[in-house]
């Protein structure tokens, strides 16, 4: 797996940049990475379901009741994050109604399961295809302040969306097939 440093030097290697040694050292390519490093890691979490980042958990029921709406208050993970809930637990989509709002999960269901986004802080934790994403997306953010080349930052974004789309089509291949249930509308009509 791949350290902080190590992804960071990739991406400033694409712009033919001097890399670094350390996050906190005092060029201007650490100090931009430094800044911008947790914000873009946690931007690709969410925009897919990274293998390595989907996580589930049974949720703790708050003391809380919510104002209105619904009976229930759940808190969501914070270790790892909850970064964006993907599905509740449940036998047939969209049975379970529930809202999200902050670190809560709000429902009637007595208890909720759900699978998430985690945030992974350690990049050693990171599938190779969310290294490689993110790596891209890190060098358009540095093309302009680094090499003052907005072409390349566009570029480089093209890239980084096209990269995505392959490569969730590829990590969403590992597993058995997902099979879709629904209520047959049409049962008992002739």
């Amino acid at each position: 797996m791949t350290s902080k440093v190590q992804i960071c030097n990739m991406a400033l290697s694409r712009l033919g940049a001097n890399t670094i040694t350390s996050l906190t050292d005092s060029t201007s390519e650490a100090k931009l990475c430094n800044t911008l490093f947790n914000d873009l890691a946690d931007r690709v979490m969410m925009q897919g379901s990274w293998t390595s980042t989907i996580k589930r958990a049974s949720l703790a029921r708050t003391t809380n009741t919510p104002a209105f709406e619904y009976s229930y208050e759940y808190q969501l993970p914070v270790d790892p994050k909850c970064l964006k809930v993907l599905e509740v637990s449940e036998y047939a989509p969209g049975s379970i109604e529930y809202r999200i709002e902050g670190d809560k999960l709000l429902s009637d269901n007595s208890t909720m399961k759900i699978r998430y986004i985690a945030q992974l802080t350690d990049s050693e934790d990171w599938d190779t295809m969310l290294t490689e994403a993110f790596e891209i997306l890190l060098a358009s953010y540095l093309a302009v302040p680094v090499m003052g080349d907005r072409k390349i930052a566009r570029d480089l974004k093209e890239e980084y969306h096209q990269l995505v789309s392959l490569n969730l089509a590829i990590d969403g291949q590992q597993g058995s097939k997902e099979v879709l249930t629904s209520i047959d509308l049409t049962d008992g009509v002739r």
